[in-house]
C-alpha cells in the first residue's frame, strides 16, 4: 500500500513545497520538450526547403511563427517559476518585511533616545535637595566646602544639560560628569566615600552614550554605599578590549539586591544598550566579598 501525500512528510509547509517544486518542474518539463519538438521538425523542414528547387517560402512560416510561440510559452514559464514567480514573490515579501523591520527598530531606538534624553534632562529630586540642603547646612560652618560643592553641582548640572541635548558622547565627557557628581557626594558623605576613575588615555576621545555610567555609579553609591555605615570605596574603571571597551563600576559596599530598586535602572540600561548597540553590547553583574561590579561590554567603532 503506497502512503499518502500527508504521510510522506512531517509539516504541511513540506508538503506544500513539494507540491510546489512539483509543479514547477512539470511546467520547465513541458517547456523543453515543446522545445526540442519545435528544433526538430523546423530542422527538416529548413532541409527539405534547401534540397528543393525552388526554394517555399512557406518554410519560414513555421519557423518564425511556431518560433514566437515557443518564445512566449518560455516566457511564461520562467516568469512564473523564476522572475515573477513564487519564489520572486516570496524574496520581496521578505525584503519588505526586512525594511519593515529596519523603520520599526529605528522608530525604537528614536523613541528609547528620546526617553533618554527626557531622563537626562531630570536630576533625580533627592540629589538635588540633599545638595543644596548641605550647601546651606555648609555655608556658616564651612564656606570653603559650601563654595567646592557648589561649583561640582554647577558643573554637573551644565555637563547633564549638554548630555540631554546630545545624542553622542565620549568617554571623556563620561569622566567628566562621573568627577563632578562624585565630588558632590564625597562632600556630603565626606571620610565614608572614596572613589577612584581609571580611564585608558587611548579611549579618552572614543564615543559613547551619554550619561550611560552615571546611573551605574548613582546604584552603587545610593543602594551599597550610603545605606552602609563605615561608608566605601567606588571604583570605575574603562579599558580596551582588543576591538571592544570594557566598563566595570565596582564597590565594597552592601551588595547587590533587586528587591531595592537598583534592580529596575539596570533593567532599564539593558533595554538602552540593546537599542543604541543593536544587540552587540552586554551588561554583566558580578558579586564581590563585598559589594557588588557591574561590568559593560561595549563595541568600539574602527580606528578608535
Amino acid at each position: 500500500m503506497q502512503p499518502t501525500p500527508t504521510q510522506l512528510w512531517r509539516t504541511v509547509a513540506d508538503q506544500r513545497a513539494y507540491d510546489d517544486a512539483k509543479r514547477r518542474v512539470r511546467s520547465l518539463r513541458g517547456f523543453y520538450a515543446h522545445a526540442i519538438l519545435y528544433v526538430a521538425i523546423n530542422t527538416i523542414l529548413v532541409v527539405i526547403n534547401l534540397m528543393t528547387v525552388p526554394h517555399r517560402l512557406w518554410v519560414l512560416g513555421p519557423l518564425f511563427g511556431w518560433g514566437t510561440g515557443v518564445a512566449v510559452h518560455g516566457l511564461l514559464v520562467w516568469t512564473r517559476v523564476g522572475l515573477l514567480g513564487r519564489q520572486w514573490e516570496e524574496r520581496k515579501i521578505a525584503e519588505l518585511l526586512a525594511r519593515d523591520r529596519v523603520r520599526v527598530l529605528s522608530t525604537e531606538k528614536q523613541l528609547v533616545e528620546a526617553q533618554m534624553r527626557l531622563l537626562q534632562a531630570q536630576i533625580e529630586p533627592h540629589f538635588l535637595f540633599n545638595t543644596l540642603a548641605n550647601v546651606v547646612s555648609l555655608i556658616e560652618s564651612s564656606p570653603p566646602r559650601a563654595t567646592l560643592m557648589l561649583e561640582h553641582f554647577i558643573a554637573y548640572l551644565r555637563a547633564s544639560l549638554t548630555a540631554s541635548r546630545s545624542t553622542q558622547g565620549t568617554v571623556a565627557q563620561e569622566a567628566a560628569l562621573l568627577h563632578d557628581y562624585l565630588e558632590v557626594i564625597k562632600i556630603r558623605m565626606g571620610e565614608r566615600l572614596n572613589y577612584t576613575i581609571d580611564i585608558d588615555p587611548g579611549l579618552a576621545k572614543a564615543p559613547l552614550a551619554p550619561m550611560l555610567l552615571q546611573p551605574v555609579v548613582e546604584n552603587a553609591i545610593k543602594h551599597g554605599l550610603e545605606p552602609k555605615i563605615e561608608g566605601g570605596r567606588l571604583v570605575v574603571r574603562l579599558q580596551r578590549r582588543n576591538d571592544r571597551m570594557q566598563a566595570c563600576v565596582e564597590d565594597n559596599g552592601l551588595g547587590f539586591k533587586p528587591s531595592d530598586g537598583s534592580g529596575v535602572g539596570l533593567s532599564n540600561l539593558r533595554e538602552r544598550l540593546a537599542v543604541l548597540y543593536d544587540g552587540d553590547a552586554h551588561v554583566r553583574i558580578e558579586e564581590r566579598s563585598p559589594g557588588t561590579a557591574v561590568l559593560i561590554d561595549l563595541p568600539l567603532p574602527p580606528m578608535t
